[in-house]
């Protein structure tokens, strides 16, 4: 049933974006006045284009390997400068309103920035960056005065991104030496994978650092017990639901919920019995529920998912949905709150404008 529901869902979004792809076509083809011969080998390769995409991504359920993950990154990374292109085709569809007569040169000119911009977001989703923040607790053992923790979101390892991206992760979080490592969800990708690998990629980590993680949403695209039980192994504390305590700091996680589940959200934080004596940190993977998390007595919450946007002009909408919470440190009343734009990537391999992020968190306490 999950799989047909897989079908039905990226049957709809390639019909959609099968159309804007072609009617992009169509704006270049005449911006740039194409003959009848090369217009047929052009709408040839995007339905082979998309055939491909649709395969590479339920390939997982029936095959794997090298050449899977191949097909699966060079068609996301297509995808990704579509984008672009289609951004493209709509300034030059204002252009050739204004000017039918438009020289070829222009249209040539857009796409060879479409590319560049696609190119320079490849480069720029691998410079990892981090941001430091620092955050107040009360009531608190002296311990976790100047305590630093490494939270991360995001990381959305699959056939995209998986062993090599993993490790550097690892790698780049031991580096900063951390006492204790926050995760906000989306580890995994879907679709199935082999997840041995970013298991052992993050024991490395566990074994020295202890570590929390509660679930995003991406982790219900692939095989979600799966998932799970590989983050479970790799030694870091799940929290579907839960909370725990960690020198003397209550720690919680809820699991993924779509926008409007606030009175669902404040059933679960409630059921949690959190004392109100100790410091909350909750990790919430989208930045919803904002009410909730205070009226529970959260100190800080923890989250990601919007990426910012990953690539521009995308954080625009995602600063539409989630206002002032689509990124960065902000107080609500006497809850602090970070929202991270994530250290992977969903679909392209891309970010534009918008580099993948750990954060530092020095904690102080009052």
């Amino acid at each position: 049933m999950k799989l047909i529901k897989q079908v039905v869902g990226m049957s709809i979004f390639v019909l959609i974006l099968g159309w804007l792809t072609w009617l992009s076509t169509e704006v270049y083809i005449t911006a740039l006045h194409i003959g009848p011969a090369v217009i047929t080998t052009i709408h040839a390769v995007i339905i082979i284009f998309w055939v491909l995409f649709i395969f590479s991504f339920f390939s997982g359920e029936i095959v794997s390997g090298a050449h899977i993950r191949l097909i699966y990154r060079t068609c996301n990374i297509i995808f990704g400068i579509m984008f672009y292109l289609f951004l493209g085709s709509i300034l030059l569809s204002i252009l050739l309103a204004v000017v039918p007569t438009l020289s070829s040169t222009i249209a040539i000119g857009i796409i060879i920035l479409s590319l560049a911009l696609s190119f320079l977001g490849l480069l720029q989703a691998r410079d990892i960056t981090t941001t430091t923040y620092k955050v107040p607790l009360s009531n608190v053992p002296h311990s976790w005065n100047n305590k630093k923790a490494v939270f991360l979101s995001d990381t959305h390892f699959g056939l995209m991104n998986h062993q090599r991206f993993s490790d550097k992760i690892v790698n780049k979080i031991l580096s900063l030496n951390p006492d204790l490592v926050f995760h906000g969800g989306d580890f995994y990708d879907g679709p199935t994978i082999n997840t041995a690998p970013i298991t052992t990629s993050w024991k490395r980590l566990t074994e020295k650092i202890p570590t929390f993680y509660t679930s995003g949403n991406h982790e219900m695209y692939g095989p979600y017990e799966s998932f799970i039980a590989s983050i479970k192994e790799a030694g870091i504390t799940v929290l579907l639901d839960e909370k725990t305590i960690h020198d003397g700091v209550q720690i919680a996680g809820i699991t993924y919920r779509p926008k409007g589940k606030d009175s669902e959200a404040k059933t679960v934080l409630n059921s949690m019995s959190v004392d109100a004596n100790l410091p909350l940190i909750l990790i919430n993977h989208p930045p919803t529920f904002h009410s909730s998390a205070v009226s529970a007595g959260t100190t800080l919450m923890l989250s990601g998912h919007t990426h910012r946007g990953q690539f521009s002009p995308i954080g625009l909408l995602t600063r539409l949905i989630y206002k002032k919470y689509n990124y960065g440190f902000h107080v609500t009343e006497k809850m602090s709150a970070i929202t991270s734009r994530g250290v992977g990537t969903a679909g392209p391999p891309m970010r534009l404008f918008n580099t993948p992020e750990l954060v530092v968190i020095n904690f102080t306490t009052d």
